[in-house]
């Protein structure tokens, strides 16, 4: 794992616009992203902790450029992140065939005019990296079990090469078995493209089991940040000593 910051965050203050006004007919503005600090280091695997509702998918989206209405500082050497969602089937166009899903993000390029050939062989060393046979690039994602359609929309992201991928909560929705097969998947493909990973995920054991450093956050902010190893053994954080008890680990 290198030491150069591929993504730098300093005092990240995010908003969401909710629908009513005030009496003076201006938006209101929700504070969800409440002044974080955080480092991603090039080649690692980054996990990022917390209960639902602490604002762990709203950082993410702020990166990808997704959340609009920021202030502070969001440095990125790449502007190529990518992100894959928890429910891969509400993220795949279920009218489409795997192998045109595959093929959009070449065909959505701006930077590169892809031939229809060279799409489709992008595609096959995309099935063959995600460990599937390329016949099923003529199926539908109602075709497909759960945990391959995860591993198809793992595949959409890395079409075009990126150098950070966001996994927003990529195998809470699948059982048990098939979180393993993915996760085993993401770590392979971190080995082999040496891509950096901001792992997003509630479940504690995951973190400790694949990433190299963990931010715990809650009600907006990082309470603490670490190795998962040491913030386990000797957490500061009154908020992280309660999660790794809710997770069994202490």
């Amino acid at each position: 794992m290198g030491q150069e910051k591929v993504i730098q965050i300093k005092n990240l203050q995010v908003y969401y616009k909710k629908h009513n006004k005030t009496p003076f007919g201006k938006k209101r503005k929700q504070h969800v992203i409440k002044g974080i600090d955080l480092d991603v280091f090039e080649g690692e695997i980054l996990g990022l902790a917390g209960e639902s509702g602490c604002g762990k998918s709203t950082l993410a989206k702020a990166i990808v450029g997704m959340n609009k209405d920021i202030e502070g500082e969001l440095i990125q050497k790449y502007s190529d992140a990518q992100m894959v969602f928890q429910d891969p089937y509400s993220s795949l166009n279920p009218k489409k065939k795997i192998g045109w899903l595959l093929e959009e993000p070449l065909r959505a390029d701006k930077t590169k005019k892809w031939t229809s050939e060279e799409r489709k062989k992008r595609a096959e060393q995309i099935m063959k990296a995600i460990g599937l046979p390329t016949e099923m690039m003529e199926r539908y994602p109602s075709q497909l079990s759960g945990g391959q359609r995860q591993r198809v929309s793992i595949g959409v992201a890395l079409m075009r090469s990126p150098k950070v991928l966001i996994a927003d909560e990529p195998v809470s929705a699948l059982d048990v078995t098939i979180q393993a097969q993915i996760l085993e998947l993401l770590q392979d493909l971190h080995r082999e493209m040496g891509i950096t990973i901001l792992f997003i995920s509630h479940d504690l054991r995951v973190i400790y089991q694949i990433c190299d450093h963990v931010a715990v956050m809650h009600g907006g902010i990082i309470e603490e940040y670490g190795v998962p190893r040491e913030v386990y053994k000797n957490p500061k954080s009154e908020y992280t000593m309660e999660l790794l008890k809710s997770a069994g680990i202490r």
